[in-house]
């Protein structure tokens, strides 16, 4: 991946690959991927070595590093199945807006500590009807004087309970995508969590509901649009996809690794045209995944948001679809084999499908991009 890095950037690469090498760190990931429950041994490490706040600026708690460092440091953790990158990313899209939107006082508050790891967040966007309807029913916030009281409930929080702040995202009063956020401390009266969503493949989450009964917001914890818009979300949008780049990329060193040591009529597998013909299908998905998602991360560091945005939503649906054929291709590969969770690809095939619906699914997606060039969904234009 040498032709995204600056020299700066390939040693940084370098000291996730040592970090994660390392037999405390190895040990750490093997303890927390054996239970289930939010990861602490490996957010623990996460945090001490700067990584969760490594694209915010070191005046809020942050390395001070771009959106494309992010994305190399998650790429290299994800190659080592890292257990904490699922609760790095449900920690992101929570404190990204307090960055974005946030007044100084919301960043001094909050963004230091969870810039720094020192505390945890969640981003609470999902209603009961689902990631089609991220910002739709299931959550009524009614303005009382300066305060807004906060009844209805977010289902399938990342973090929803370990964590210490909770942003609740809420639907713009004037119609469309969210405009308003509520950071909610953990501890506030009438704010409930404990429901854990039962999981196809269970892990290292904590993954729930959480309720709000007249949860009383005061105005200091309301983060309203400032103009920026939604654009915040692209960077998060990175995140989702670059988790689901790193499935599809074990993927194929799964099976380009089985099918060279395979055989049929004494030949190796990959001696077969439709089996290379596969495998290089799966890694042009690949190249073309994280050329997507690189070169997003690349606008967005220019300050070229709008286009940032356009190619971080193409990034997310390409990237999370081409793992999850990446991934069946694979298993297909193992034959008989890859449908038994002792070779790990066959669990794989349930794990990719959450980065894929994670961070608005695909069809979402393709209505942000449409929408980018003047097209309007069909939906909006009462199409079927």
């Amino acid at each position: 991946m040498s032709y995204f890095m600056t020299e700066e950037q390939t040693l940084i690469q370098k000291s996730v690959h040592e970090f994660c090498q390392n037999p405390e760190t190895q040990k750490v990931i093997a303890e927390d991927n054996q239970k289930p429950g939010f990861p602490w041994g490996s957010w623990k490490l996460l945090s001490e070595m700067g990584y969760v706040g490594i694209s915010i600026p070191e005046e809020y708690g942050g390395q001070g590093h771009d959106e494309t460092t992010q994305l190399i440091v998650i790429e290299a953790l994800g190659a080592y199945g890292y257990p904490a990158l699922e609760a790095l990313a449900g920690h992101t899209l929570g404190f990204l807006p307090i960055y974005y939107w946030g007044t100084e006082e919301q960043k001094q508050k909050y963004l230091v500590p969870l810039a720094s790891g020192k505390k945890l967040c969640c981003g609470a966007l999902t209603d009961p009807a689902g990631s089609f309807n991220f910002g739709g029913w299931g959550f009524e916030p009614k303005k009382d004087g300066d305060d807004y009281i906060l009844n209805g409930s977010k289902v399938m929080v990342t973090n929803a309970v370990a964590s210490d702040i909770k942003v609740i995202f809420a639907k713009n009063e004037a119609g469309g995508d969210f405009g308003k956020m509520f950071i909610v401390e953990k501890d506030t009266p009438g704010l409930e969590t404990g429901h854990q969503e039962a999981r196809i493949v269970p892990g290292p989450s904590d993954w729930g509901t959480i309720s709000m009964k007249n949860v009383r917001v005061p105005k200091e914890n309301v983060v309203i649009d400032n103009g920026f818009g939604a654009k915040w979300a692209a960077p998060s949008f990175n995140v989702a996809a670059i988790m689901g780049l790193t499935l599809g990329q074990a993927a194929f060193a799964m099976a380009l690794n089985y099918t060279k040591q395979r055989t049929r009529y004494d030949r190796p597998l990959t001696d077969l045209q439709a089996v290379s013909h596969r495998l290089v299908n799966m890694a042009i998905k690949n190249e073309t995944s994280k050329t997507l998602i690189y070169t997003a991360a690349g606008l967005w560091d220019e300050q070229r948001y709008d286009e940032s945005v356009r190619l971080s939503s193409m990034a997310k649906a390409y990237a999370c679809e081409s793992a999850t054929q990446n991934v069946h291709d694979a298993t297909v590969l193992h034959g008989g084999v890859g449908y038994t969770p002792q070779s790990i690809i066959g669990v794989l095939n349930a794990m990719v499908v959450s980065v894929e619906i994670a961070e608005i699914p695909p069809d979402v997606h393709r209505d942000i991009v449409a929408q980018t060039y003047g097209i309007s969904p069909g939906w909006k234009n009462g199409r079927p």
